[in-house]
């Protein structure tokens, strides 16, 4: 036997071996993906079991994107096992480059839920905060054209833009309950006044151990994102994903080419466990009750995270 195909068989070897290792990995990764949004979702169950009052609309919103973060986790997980191209066929491929805007999404729940919630100190703050999202939120509607819309989208439209009249005049209140200079009175004024619809991650600023407020920020989500993600990368990454972008469809290209889609699947899998890690730990801040709930759980949680750093 020659020594070229003694290289070229022990090159298909490792080849395979390093498959077969990638395919453990990446089966851990959902596992725990799977096993994390699971328990996020019972001790949600069990804290609102124990709930004997009913919750305001702010509260509400943020129990909304507790679920949806469990329902987007699990959304990655389905789309993770891969599609078929052909209908006929019982052969999946991975497919990372359709997961990336659901895993965005992700991040950017994070985002907000951490600027409105976790962040602000008390409720006033966080009243202020979502009422500066809804005005953002009704801006996509007020910003079409009424010739493009119907009768009954107008009369929506109308309404949304006298809600959105109220919701300055409440903010404006809000603010005179809240020790504010003249400088954030003025920044906060001038975001509400705004007529664009983009999001952004709105939040008080406050020094270390104290409840006085030094600025007010709307940060950028690729900003934003470095809270959570530690990187100015990870977010225009996934936006190049997420849009048709050169940088992501030379990635799409890349994946099979260079048969690299495992790599990025296994980003995608630590992306969403991390991110729901984050999101639970928010909650905490958010809710003292919630928190005994997530104590019951830790252990569970830790042994998930022991595990994936051993591999």
């Amino acid at each position: 036997m020659t020594i070229q195909i003694i290289e070229y068989l022990r090159y298909i070897i490792l080849e395979k071996m390093d498959k077969i290792e990638k395919n453990k990995t990446i089966e851990l990764l959902r596992h725990s993906v799977n096993e994390m949004s699971d328990i996020m979702l019972d001790i949600f169950i069990e804290w609102k079991e124990k709930q004997s009052t009913t919750p305001s609309d702010s509260e509400c919103m943020a129990e909304s994107m507790y679920q949806m973060m469990v329902c987007k986790a699990k959304s990655v997980l389905l789309m993770s096992g891969g599609i078929s191209l052909l209908s006929e066929s019982n052969i999946c491929i991975a497919d990372p480059s359709n997961i990336y805007p659901v895993l965005r999404s992700m991040l950017e729940m994070n985002i907000i839920f951490r600027c409105i919630y976790a962040s602000s100190i008390n409720d006033t703050e966080r009243e202020l905060l979502l009422k500066i999202w809804k005005i953002r939120g009704n801006n996509n509607l007020i910003k079409i054209p009424k010739s493009e819309l119907n009768e009954d989208e107008q009369e929506e439209q109308l309404a949304k833009f006298e809600e959105n009249e109220e919701l300055r005049k409440s903010i404006r209140s809000l603010m005179r309950e809240l020790s504010l200079s003249q400088s954030v009175r003025g920044s906060i004024e001038n975001w509400i006044k705004d007529g664009d619809a983009s999001l952004k991650g709105f939040k008080f600023e406050h020094p270390e151990h104290s409840s006085s407020i030094t600025s007010f920020c709307a940060l950028s989500f690729s900003d934003a994102a470095k809270d959570i993600t530690q990187t100015s990368f990870t977010y225009p990454h996934f936006c190049a994903h997420s849009h048709p972008s050169y940088l992501g469809v030379e990635h799409f290209w890349k994946m099979y080419n260079l048969k690299a889609e495992d790599d990025f699947m296994k980003e995608i899998l630590e992306g969403a466990f991390v991110y729901l890690a984050r999101f639970m730990e928010d909650f905490c801040k958010y809710k003292e009750t919630y928190r005994t709930f997530y104590k019951a759980k830790e252990n569970r949680i830790n042994n998930l995270m022991r595990r994936l750093l051993q591999n």
